[in-house]
């Protein structure tokens, strides 16, 4: 049956009429019924919400919540080049987002077919999101996941889309993003500005000209050393462009964020010029500007609520920036022991940050290498850091000062827990990092969760039930202790016993390595509380595929 499903007063759309589809929702090509404009209406059932927990509700309606700033934002600054939300409607068992229909697909669609663009081609594309960008990074809106299939094209106009990643501050502390288009600050600190985004598109950029995937490689782990040390290069002769070209993607592709050019900043180029009075561009900015003309009325209403809100902003800070101040005064002859026990629990937090992520890394070179026989320790695995960060997260948010039943290997002074918590910044960056990492392990879990199941009802169907046994745990219960060292027990005895038998050595260093960082997952508790090992020397000798080195960290018996 084809019915016809209506959204508020305003919309509809036919059942049939199912354009795309993700872990949480369908999207339907609909119709404003008032205008005749079609429309993309994404359907979120809270029957699968409510499956992974509130964290993902927060993380749609933070979406919504972006998306709604910028529609506000381009009342003042007109900007058709962000893919724009029209309504958000709720009922008691969905969620509706309506958005703007582009009816000619996205930017990896236009790549795949003609591989190469002409440089003006790309340059008119680049000239577009630049402007998209210019106005994120205005707002203090910086998006995360900047890629080909992001990018949508209605009318022959590119717009930004895909929100799920973005947040509004001044500074962020998550790791999102799609590997081979991250910029090098996301992985050695924890810090990033709206500047991650100018790297991500001159790659895209780079992608358009020359057909190629700059920094790529055969795990995450190489293109993640690739971004970090090898040199954005455009001497060899296939990179055929021209010079103002070539000066703009390096500006635009400069591993230190200081160094690198802004969006508004490379708005400003000559090489640009030619666009400011090209007929399309013109045509494009006058439409959206009788497209605006409608929200006229409600301007003056929303620079009030907007005045208001940043007044009481400015008075909160300024009340939280006089409390600082009178805990330090009140402190001062405790600042060393203070700052001191500050250091310590932030090292011992990010211990367990750093050893929770190993076992999803874990989980990656499993799939990658060992999916045939280790699938299922892949989901008890992330099952458990998923957990793991969890009750991180909640711990932090309740404010609980932690000790060795959370596996944190430290035993600090409640005073200083309570000064850390509540006026370091640090703690709030923290609690900002949790959230992301949980998010990013909530995603991969789902992702997983899906692939796993099509290959296990593919390849072993008798085994699906098992799969789903595992797979349906409570994200937000822990795993039975017993069940999860006894799953992993049993898998590393199988790879020993196998290792023995193979004579391939490429295959014995993969189980080699497998079996190493297996048993780092099975002695998650050790590993989550620094005890097992040094984390960064782990993962330095994991970067550089050095077996040894990773044993020499830990007591392997």
């Amino acid at each position: 049956m084809n019915d016809i499903k209506a959204v508020g007063q305003k919309y509809d759309y036919l059942t049939k009429d199912k354009v795309g589809q993700g872990a949480f929702a369908d999207v339907y090509l609909g119709r404003n019924k008032l205008t005749k404009e079609s429309v993309a209406i994404k359907v979120i059932k809270r029957s699968v919400l409510r499956k992974y927990g509130d964290e993902i509700l927060e993380q749609i309606l933070m979406e919504v919540k972006i998306l709604q700033e910028l529609v506000e934002a381009c009342k003042k600054d007109v900007c058709p080049f962000i893919n724009r939300m029209y309504e958000c409607l709720q009922t008691d068992n969905h969620i509706y987002i309506v958005l703007e229909f582009c009816n000619q697909g996205t930017l990896l669609d236009k790549i795949n077919k003609q591989k190469k663009l002409d440089e003006n081609e790309a340059l008119f594309i680049l000239f577009q999101l630049l402007q998209a960008l210019s106005l994120l990074a205005k707002n203090n809106i910086v998006h995360r996941d900047i890629k080909p299939e992001n990018i949508f094209i209605k009318d022959d106009v590119y717009k930004l889309g895909d929100f799920g990643f973005a947040e509004q501050k001044s500074m962020f502390q998550t790791h999102l993003g799609t590997f081979p288009y991250m910029a090098p600050e996301i992985f050695i600190n924890n810090e990033q500005d709206s500047k991650v985004d100018v790297w991500a598109l001159g790659l895209l950029t780079h992608e358009m000209l020359f057909g190629e995937i700059y920094f790529i490689g055969k795990s995450r782990f190489e293109v993640e050393q690739r971004i970090l040390t090898k040199e954005y290069n455009l001497d060899d002769y296939k990179y055929q462009v021209s010079e103002q070209v070539k000066d703009l993607l390096r500006q635009m592709i400069k591993k230190e964020p200081k160094e690198r050019i802004s969006a508004s900043d490379a708005l400003k180029l000559h090489i640009f010029d030619k666009f400011r009075e090209d007929l399309r561009f013109l045509t494009i900015m006058e439409n959206e500007r009788e497209f605006m003309k409608q929200f006229v009325g409600d301007v003056s209403q929303k620079s009030i609520q907007e005045f208001q809100r940043e007044e009481e902003e400015r008075q909160k800070k300024e009340e939280e920036e006089r409390a600082q101040q009178l805990q330090i005064q009140l402190h001062s002859q405790k600042s060393q022991q203070i700052q001191q026990g500050i250091k310590q629990i932030n090292g011992c937090i990010k211990d367990k940050i750093n050893g929770i992520l190993l076992m999803v890394q874990l989980c990656d070179f499993l799939s990658q290498n060992m999916i045939e026989i280790c699938r299922f320790e892949i989901l008890y695995i992330l099952k458990q850091a998923g957990i793991l960060m969890n009750q991180l997260k909640e711990m932090m948010d309740q404010k609980i000062i932690m000790g060795k039943q959370d596996h944190i290997k430290f035993e600090i002074d409640l005073e200083i827990w309570n000064i850390y918590h509540s006026s370091d910044i640090s703690a709030k960056q923290m609690i900002d990092e949790i959230e992301g990492d949980r998010n990013y392990i909530r995603k991969k879990y789902i992702d997983y969760l899906n692939y796993i199941n099509n290959y296990t009802s593919a390849n072993y169907p008798d085994y699906i039930y098992y799969t789903e046994s595992i797979t349906n745990l409570n994200l937000t219960k822990l795993i039975d202790h017993g069940l999860y060292n006894e799953q992993l027990y049993q898998k590393i005895k199988f790879l020993k016993e196998d290792k023995e038998k193979v004579r391939d050595e490429n295959i014995k260093k993969i189980i080699n390595k497998s079996l190493l960082w297996m048993y780092t997952a099975y002695q998650y508790e050790k590993l989550c509380s620094g005890q097992l090992m040094d984390i960064m020397k782990f993962t330095q000798a994991l970067n550089r595929d050095d077996i040894d080195g990773m044993q020499d960290c830990i007591n392997w018996p």
